[in-house]
């Protein structure tokens, strides 16, 4: 007779030799009966295994050791963190009637096989359960809650943040068979979302609002995602309702839900509906998806085969599954494996040519590839629930980080969880036993990253031979992030106007500037780039004046060509109102930005109206087709010749009666490092006025201290 192993009597010291493929091991302790009944499951098990992977998660703890033996006391093999997949290979009691699961797995490249209690695995696969319930091999199964001071509290939700626990003791009221694995993955939140940024892993389609995109990464279709957008769709927290969870299900195949009915139900308002065969076959496509989902040896669920096809062709209308694409007639790539470039052309070409390469010549062909595909390299190795396809953060995966993920859309995983939802709910099959596997990373924000609204983030796409990250709004510096190609600065608020971007030679001299216009419509930026005003405020140098009031004397240049463009026709619509120079303590910088009409900044014109109405238009020379216009800083005690002081030119357009400033890079230096640098330089003859003036001012600068 079975016995339910909860309800064991007492412990008679006989010792069973019981042996499985290549691992051996000993029971010890067990009456005669018990080691007979042991030995039964044991058979009955084999039988399942011989069928099936049965896929199960490390959970209750943030690591876990596998060990040689079933034994607290044998060889650590390895340790893996909460939410590691492994293969429940065989089961072994020991002598104090504890179940221990013999498994594989894969951690990084290496597999291993060894020993975990089963009341640290979580699983869902239906005929493991049912062989359990049947020989009582899950013992603490039902020890699922606990009450503290009347409040119940659940082992396994006990095991997330804070941040976590209220929306999944809510699904676990609702759902009490649905239990919550913590995948521990020691990633820092920041550092996964800048490299989820790179590379165009994550795009937004053309349908997002303009505040979520951050560029276009093809002809129009697909935009690179902004950071808020992608954290809002990654964080975890924003998931944990019924219609989102089901994004972080692990996708194995269980026969009593995942029927022909319920596929076919999900895909009667879709283009693979049930009214005809799947092209080159006399099957429908819910048969298709079910009879590859449920083929022994790869037991992936049909409901996630359906939802991903259903996820990447829409409304059916691709080249790449019409079989009629020129080159490629009678292909067919439901699942776009291999379909990537930055063009729709590029992308179904390439889709296409890897069809060919596999002989994917109807749906079913197409469909089986594609299942194999998600089966063999996905899910058994790591990727086993949507949200890891999309977002490989698994730092002990078979693949690196950040690689190896199956789509660019950040949205996908969200939009699939629903269609599997909608599916178990259609197959009235929402209090089954389910598995969640649920990333946690380090350092989160201390709620979950709320759906943005609006964009302040200015996207910039340099010319060739900038790469500085500093970027000035309206004159002010802003550090910009580097994503994929472009470069990314987040403005103060909606009112910038312009922004500039310098190059620099490899002493650090001001050689370059760029401008963009800025304008803020549907909560978003719009920079638009100005290569007719590009190198418009040029740097050329100090010198003292000798004679006269002496002083420092800053030099900056503009085109001849430009202005005279500017004070006729104009320059793209923008024409010239004034220019001139800033000038403020360099250590002041630091607390006040450097622009027009800024606190503690100077300003001296040199170009414009003055202030009896008349033109002013001083030229200090005229040098390689550029116009130079100067400030010098006079009367200086010596007590300042020590002082850096900050210069830099600044220019005011107006285009339809708005106005803009640009400005100039900045450049500081003081009255007494620059009189030790023209004696350096010997620019003076020795002995001259010059020579003896300078002399003196570095003489007295050293007085004054």
């Amino acid at each position: 007779m079975k016995k339910i192993l909860l309800f064991l009597g007492t412990i008679c010291l006989v010792a069973g030799l019981f042996s499985a493929g290549v691992f051996t091991y000993e029971a010890h302790a067990l009456d005669e009966e018990t080691a007979v009944w042991v030995e039964e499951a044991r058979g009955a098990l084999q039988e399942i295994v011989q069928e099936r992977d049965i896929m199960a998660l490390v959970y209750l703890s943030d690591e876990y050791p596998v060990r040689a033996q079933a034994s607290y006391d044998a060889e650590v093999l390895v340790t893996v963190p909460s939410g590691q997949m492994v293969e429940i290979k065989d089961v072994f009691v020991d002598d104090n009637y504890e179940v221990w699961e013999y498994v594989s797995l894969l951690y990084g490249t290496n597999e291993y096989q060894g020993y975990i209690p089963r009341s640290f695995l979580a699983c869902s696969d239906e005929k493991f359960l049912e062989w359990e319930a049947s020989y009582g091999m899950n013992p603490a199964a039902n020890v699922v809650a606990y009450s503290v001071d009347g409040t119940q509290r659940y082992v396994d939700i006990e095991q997330f943040p804070a941040s976590y626990q209220a929306a999944l003791t809510a699904l676990k009221q609702k759902h009490p068979n649905w239990t919550f694995v913590k995948m521990n993955t020691g990633l820092d939140w920041d550092t996964v979302i800048y490299n989820q940024l790179q590379g165009g892993r994550s795009l937004v389609y053309k349908t997002f609002p303009d505040y979520t995109k951050a560029g276009a990464y093809d002809d129009g279709n697909w935009f690179y995602a902004t950071e808020e957008i992608l954290e809002y769709y990654m964080d975890p927290r924003n998931a944990l309702t019924e219609d989102g969870v089901f994004q972080f299900e692990l996708l194995t195949y269980n026969k009593t839900y995942h029927t022909e009915a319920a596929v076919e139900t999900f895909l009667n308002n879709t283009f693979m509906n049930s009214s005809q065969y799947a092209p080159g076959t006399s099957m429908t496509f819910a048969h298709i998806f079910w009879a590859i989902g449920a083929e022994e040896g790869r037991e992936v669920s049909p409901f996630h085969l359906a939802a991903r096809v259903y996820q990447e062709q829409g409304q059916g209308t691709s080249g790449l599954i019409s079989g009629t694409y020129p080159g490629y007639e009678g292909y067919y790539n439901y699942f776009n494996v291999g379909a990537t470039g930055t063009s729709t052309t590029q992308v179904i070409e390439n889709g296409l040519k890897y069809a060919k390469e596999k002989g994917w010549t109807d749906a079913y062909f197409s469909i089986l590839g594609g299942a194999d595909v998600i089966s063999a390299n996905y899910i058994k190795r790591g990727q086993d629930t949507l949200y890891l396809q999309k977002y490989n953060v698994n730092p002990n995966g078979y693949y690196a980080l950040y690689t190896h993920q199956y789509m660019q859309n950040i949205s996908a995983p969200t939009s699939e969880g629903k269609s599997m939802k909608n599916l178990y709910a259609s197959a009235n099959s929402l209090e089954n036993t389910f598995v969640f596997k649920i990333p946690v990373y380090e350092n989160m924000p201390e709620g979950a990253c709320p759906m943005p609204t609006a964009s302040t983030d200015v996207i910039l796409e340099y010319p060739q031979g900038y790469s500085d990250t500093t970027v000035y709004l309206d004159g002010v510096a802003y550090t910009a992030q580097a994503q994929n190609g472009k470069y990314v600065v987040k403005a103060p608020d909606t009112g910038a106007k312009t922004a500039v971007v310098y190059r620099y030679n490899e002493s650090g001299v001001p050689v370059g500037m760029y401008v963009w216009t800025l304008s803020y419509a549907n909560n978003a930026y719009t920079a638009t780039a100005q290569p007719g005003l590009a190198d418009l405020l040029t740097y050329h140098g100090f010198s003292i004046r000798i004679t006269g009031n002496s002083g420092i004397r800053f030099k900056t240049g503009i085109s001849t060509d430009v202005r005279a463009a500017l004070t006729s026709g104009g320059v793209n619509g923008y024409k010239l109102k004034e220019y001139g120079t800033l000038v403020m303590n360099n250590a002041n910088r630091a607390s006040y930005p450097m622009i027009k009409g800024g606190e503690k900044v100077l300003s001296g014109m040199s170009y414009g109206t003055n202030a009896s109405g008349g033109l002013e238009d001083k030229i200090y020379a005229t040098t390689g087709g550029r116009y130079h216009f100067t400030s010098v800083l006079v009367g200086l005690p010596a007590n300042q010749y020590k002082v850096e002081y900050a210069f830099r030119g600044y220019i005011v357009l107006e285009k339809d009666g708005a106005q803009i400033t640009l400005y100039g890079p900045v450049v500081a230096r003081s009255i007494y490092s620059l009189a030790q640098q023209l004696l350096q330089m010997g620019t003076y003859p020795q002995g001259s006025d010059a020579d003896l003036f300078l002399r003196q001012l570095i003489s007295d600068g050293d007085a004054a201290g």
